[in-house]
This record gives C-alpha cells, structure tokens and sequence, in this order.
C-alpha cells in the first residue's frame, strides 16, 4: 500500500523536531555534551582533559556508564567528510529537478494542473545552488584539517540533506490536481514575495562565503575581528538560517492560487520551518560551544568576546 503524502510530511517534520530536542538534550547534559557535541580544536582540548582526570582517577573506578560513553564517543569520521552533505544534496536536488522536467516533457499538464510545482522546482534550483557552493568551498577555501567529528554528526547530517531536498516537494505534491487547467495568469512566478526571498537567499549566500573566505585566511586559531565577526560569534551560521528562511517563505503551497482563501499560516512552507528550527539549534549549540571556547582561549579578549551575540542579534 503507497504511504500518502500527508505520511511523509509528518515523518519529515517529525525527524527535524526529534532531532532539534535530541540536539538540546545532549546540550544540557554534561556527560553528553563534552562528548559527543564538540569537535576540531574543542575536542582536542576535551581529550587532554579527560585524559589527565582519568589518569588520576584510574580507569577501574570508572563506571560502566562512563566507559560506555567513552567507547562510544571514539567512533568519529573525518571533519572533511563534511564535503559529503553537500555531494548528497546535489545528487538529491538534481534527481528530484530531473525528475520535474522529465514529466514536465513528457506530460506537459503536470505544471497546469498543480502549478505550485513550479514554486518547489525554484527552490530545489536554489537548493541545488546552495550545495554546489557549499562543495566548491569546501574544496577550495576550506584549509585541510585533522579534525573529527562523532559519527552521530555524520549521520545526521546525510539524513538532513535527504529530508530537506524532499521537504522542498512534499507540500507542494500533497495538495491534489486542479480538476481544470491553470490559466497563464495564475503561472505568473515573479511576484514581489518570489523576488524578495531570491534577494535575500542570494544576499546570505553572498555573504556567508565572504565570511568562510575570512575565516579561511585567518591564522589557525585566531580570533576572527573583521565584518560581523565584531558583533557575532558566526555570522556564517547567521547567513545559513537567513538562506533556509528565504526558502521556507518562498516554497509556499498558496502563491499561485490567488483565488484561494486559505488562511495566512498556509502561506509558509512549515515543513522547511522545522528544517529552519533544526538549523537554528544545530548552529546555535554549536555557536554556543565555540563562544566558550573562545573565551577560555583568548582571555585577554574575555570582555569583547563577551559581547558578541552567538548568532541571532539581541536575541541569542
């Protein structure tokens, strides 16, 4: 039996919001967070740590439970793999556009009958754009490193990629065919709302590489001081929540049907709002973790770092 759409929506959102508490939980909790949340040169610093406590305490006084999550903490992958949520998002974004055109051709109705599918093929081309800029970058200004990361991570990372190139869709095929044909009025795609969302996702873009450029020609370990690195802690992560938003409000269901009385909570794709919220807390732990690293590691600029918001300004 075919699961429906509407299934496969929940399940999405469902993955986004578990993940975001299950990112929180792990925050708030000690054990969990020294482990498994920090990487790079906070994680180098955790081992030397925890190496130190435990040659003073020995490892038979250790629990089970803390050997237990010791074990677990060693599965890490590489930092680079980053580079792989990316190639899995560009596979993902031009399976689901080849797909579009392909039944675009071959059933030229597709788009009359349901033409917010153009809406959601805009955004998979801007999420496509999104992940081949993520990639060059990667390859070619990110500097080599040594680090790790757990392999929960990873995991979640691959998983993220898959749920947001489908999240793109989703609400756009649960909504059934129009039983008549959509008038070349109501295919009209640039309305001011479609050319806002494109300014601001190509203006986060912008930006957000200028800032890995910066980051990128930075001395390792040095605190960044130019752009908005003087007001934020990651300003990269800043622009990568902006550039989900740009889509969440621009993949909506109800731009095209403007005879439509569908209430105004309609007009925001809300299962790219739960991919925002997942982001947003991702970044937002992990901006977290870094402030305090960088309070511990540059002392003697404690009281400016202490300034700086994370990644939301007057908010958090």
């Amino acid at each position: 039996m075919a699961i429906p759409p509407s299934a496969v929506v929940w399940a999405i959102r469902a993955f986004y919001l578990f993940s975001s508490a299950a990112i929180i939980t792990v925050c708030l909790i000690p054990a969990f967070a020294d482990r498994f949340l920090a990487y790079g040169a906070r994680a180098r610093r955790h081992t030397i740590d925890t190496r130190g406590k435990r040659g003073t305490v020995g490892q038979s006084q250790q629990s089970v439970g803390t050997q237990l999550l010791d074990h677990l903490a060693t599965f890490t992958v590489p930092h680079s793999w980053f580079t792989h949520f990316y190639v899995l998002s560009l596979v993902c974004s031009l399976t689901a556009l080849s797909t579009f055109y392909y039944y675009g051709y071959y059933a030229g109705a597709t788009i009359k009958q349901n033409p917010d599918l153009a809406t959601a093929a805009f955004g998979a081309h801007l999420m496509l754009l999104q992940g081949l800029r993520r990639l060059l970058e990667c390859v070619y200004v990110t500097r080599n490193s040594t680090s790790r990361m757990w392999v929960g991570h990873y995991a979640i990372g691959m998983a993220f990629y898959i749920a947001t190139n489908m999240a793109i869709w989703i609400e756009q095929l649960c909504r059934p065919p129009s039983p008549r044909p959509a008038t070349a009025e109501q295919i009209v795609f640039w309305t001011w709302r479609t050319i806002i969302c494109t300014v601001l996702f190509f203006g986060a873009s912008e930006r957000q590489n200028r800032y890995h450029r910066y980051l990128s020609s930075l001395k390792k370990y040095s605190l960044p001081e130019k752009y908005a690195f003087r007001y934020l802690i990651a300003p990269h992560y800043t622009m990568e929540c902006v550039i989900y938003l740009s889509m969440a409000l621009l993949d909506t269901p109800s731009i095209f049907n403007q005879e439509s009385q569908l209430p105004m909570a309609t007009k925001i794709n809300w299962t790219l709002v739960c991919a925002l919220m997942f982001v947003a807390v991702n970044l937002g732990v992990t901006a977290d973790g870094t402030k305090e690293w960088q309070r511990q590691k540059f002392h003697e600029n404690s009281s400016e770092i202490e300034k700086r918001w994370r990644i939301i300004p007057w908010l958090f």
